[in-house]
């Protein structure tokens, strides 16, 4: 009798063994995603909108010292009001909810640098011009910085556990899109034509 129970254990062996041998062979390799604290995750959100916020209320400076015209004038100053509005909520939300912060960089190093490299860059080339050429890469770079400020608060929504945070998200994306609409019109109409 105990002839007959091992050929049945050693089947079942082979094919517990035939069972993990076929989950492991997958033809993609896995990789595991490293680990994460959702309220780090959030909180990098914050951080980050309010870093590209607290340089584009300062973009009426430029202005002082640049002859644009009235249409650029214009959307600029309303960008760097909202900029300026949205970095101030920015700092009260992270006063009301100490998860969150606004002055913690949560960037890898060399991210800082090529960001402040990029924005060197970027100061300077638009000190060197003037009228139309300078107007074309003010819009084009608030054009890009909009993009990602826009994509940023739609993931921020989706992220995000609290209510009332994840409608400042939603109507931060709003208005983000309306900002990026009018710089894209902006610049088809007068400098894409």
């Amino acid at each position: 009798m105990r002839h007959h129970v091992r050929p049945v254990a050693r089947r079942l062996a082979l094919c517990f063994l035939l069972v993990a041998a076929a989950g492991c062979s997958s033809t993609q390799r896995q990789t595991p995603l490293p680990p994460t604290d959702g309220y780090r995750t959030i909180a990098q959100g914050y951080s980050l909108l309010y870093a590209i916020t607290s340089e584009q209320k300062d973009l009426k400076k430029l202005l002082i010292i640049k002859v644009e015209s009235d249409p650029v004038d214009a959307f600029i100053s309303e960008l760097a009001d909202y900029a300026g509005e949205l970095s101030a909520e920015l700092e009260d939300m992270a006063k009301r909810y100490p998860a969150l912060t606004v002055k913690t960089q949560f960037l890898p190093d060399v991210e800082v640098k090529t960001r402040e490299s990029i924005t060197a860059a970027t100061t300077d080339a638009l000190l060197a011009r003037k009228g139309k050429e300078f107007e074309r890469l003010l819009l084009l770079k608030q054009f890009s910085a909009l993009e990602q400020e826009r994509h940023m608060a739609k993931v921020m929504s989706e992220l995000e556990t609290a209510d009332e945070r994840r409608a400042f998200w939603r109507k931060t994306e709003q208005r983000l899109g309306q900002l990026y609409d009018k710089v894209e019109n902006l610049l088809e109409g007068r400098y894409f034509c």
